[in-house]
Formats: structure tokens, sequence, C-alpha cells
């Protein structure tokens, strides 16, 4: 396994841990917000979606600085086969 793929592998594990934390973190300030006692828990589901959405965007953007700077770093890498010779 390569260091790309070692790198990628990282990104997705701090991406979870991102999409879980930011699930928690929006889930617990609605109700410490929103909700009252007595009154029936909200649905999961829009925070949970939101926690992934943090962890999704986090991985591209990271994946994508990631593959700018290998390209950067590797020119022959980005041209075309036409133009290797």
């Amino acid at each position: 396994m390569g260091d790309k793929e070692k790198k990628l592998i990282e990104y997705g594990v701090e991406a979870l841990i991102i999409a879980w934390l930011g699930y928690l973190f929006l889930y617990q300030n609605y109700l410490l917000h929103k909700w009252h006692r007595g009154l029936p828990l909200p649905s999961r589901v829009p925070f949970v979606l939101g926690g992934v959405a943090m962890g999704l965007a986090f991985f591209i953007y990271e994946a994508w600085k990631f593959e700018k700077k290998v390209s950067k770093n590797n020119p022959e890498e980005v041209l075309p086969p036409e133009l290797e010779a």
C-alpha cells in the first residue's frame, strides 16, 4: 500500500470522527435549545444527515487538497500521454 492510499485512509478515519462529533453537536444543541421535558424526543435522522454532510465535506476538501499537492510535486503526472514524448 502506497503513501497515497495510507493518507486517504487517514482522512477517511478523520472524516468518520468528524461526522460522529458533528451529529452529536447538532443533536445536543437542538435538545438544549428547543426540546423541553415531557416532550417526545425528535427524530435523529436530520442530525445524522448533517453529521454525514460535515464528514463528507471534510473528506472531499482534504482529498482535493492532497491531490493538488501531489500533482504540484509531480508535474509529469498531470500531462496527457501525447505531450510526454
